[in-house]
C-alpha cells in the first residue's frame, strides 16, 4: 500500500469521528467506557388514613326538658287514642354502657315539653316509669311530635310499672313530648344516642 494512501485513510477515519461525536454526543450506553450518573426519580409516598391519635369523643351535657305553658302553639296537643300500634319496647343496642344521654325529662305529672332539638340521626328514648302506692292502675302515655309537620313520630303505652324503649331514626330537627301519666309517683325518658353519631374533637 502506498504512504499516500494510508494517511489518507487516516485521515478519512480522524474526519469520520469527529463528525460523528459533533452530531452525536457520547449516550453512556453499556460498552462506550463512559458512565452516565443516574437521576433519582422520587418515590410517591402512599399514606393510609389513620385515626388521630389523641382524639376524643365530645360527650355532650345532658340538658333537662321542662314543660311548657304555651301549648296552644304546637301542632298536636292531644294523644292519639291508639298508641298500642307502635308495639312494644324496642330491642336495647348491642354492647355494654354504649348509650350516651343527651337529654332527659324527670316528672311526676303529664303535659307537653318545651321544643328540643335532636342533632344525631340514630337515638332512643329510654323511659322508665315507678309506682308503688297502687301499681295495678298505673299507666304511662307517651308520644314524640315533630314540631315543623305535628307528625307523631313514636308512642309508647305502659299499663304497669316498667320501662320501655322507643329507637328513633330521625334528627336534625325540633320536636316536643306529650305525656299523660294516671297513678304513677314518678317517671323519667332520657333520651340517648351512640358514640358513633358524636363529633370527634381534637
Amino acid at each position: 500500500m502506498d504512504k499516500g494512501d494510508l494517511l489518507s485513510i487516516i485521515a478519512a477515519l480522524i474526519i469520520v469521528s469527529a463528525v460523528a461525536l459533533i452530531f452525536r454526543p457520547p449516550t453512556g450506553e453499556p460498552g462506550s467506557g463512559i458512565q452516565e450518573t443516574p437521576v433519582p426519580t422520587p418515590t410517591p409516598i402512599v399514606t393510609t388514613p389513620t385515626p388521630t391519635p389523641g382524639s376524643t369523643i365530645s360527650l355532650p351535657e345532658p340538658f333537662r326538658i321542662t314543660y311548657t305553658t304555651n301549648v296552644w302553639d304546637y301542632p298536636v296537643c292531644y294523644l292519639p287514642e291508639n298508641l298500642t300500634r307502635y308495639g312494644s319496647s324496642d330491642p336495647p343496642w348491642k354492647g355494654p354502657d354504649r348509650a350516651i344521654p343527651f337529654a332527659y325529662i324527670e316528672e311526676s305529672r303529664g303535659g307537653i315539653t318545651e321544643a328540643f332539638y335532636v342533632p344525631y340521626s340514630v337515638w332512643r328514648l329510654n323511659c322508665s316509669v315507678s309506682a308503688t302506692v297502687r301499681p295495678e292502675a298505673a299507666r304511662f302515655r307517651m308520644a314524640l311530635v315533630e314540631l315543623e309537620s305535628g307528625t307523631i313520630v313514636e308512642g309508647a303505652e305502659l299499663q304497669y310499672p316498667g320501662k320501655i324503649i322507643r329507637n328513633v331514626e330521625r334528627g336534625g330537627k325540633e320536636f316536643y313530648l306529650i305525656v299523660s301519666v294516671d297513678n304513677v309517683d314518678s317517671y323519667r325518658i332520657t333520651l340517648e344516642t351512640l358514640p358513633e353519631y358524636l363529633p370527634a374533637t381534637g
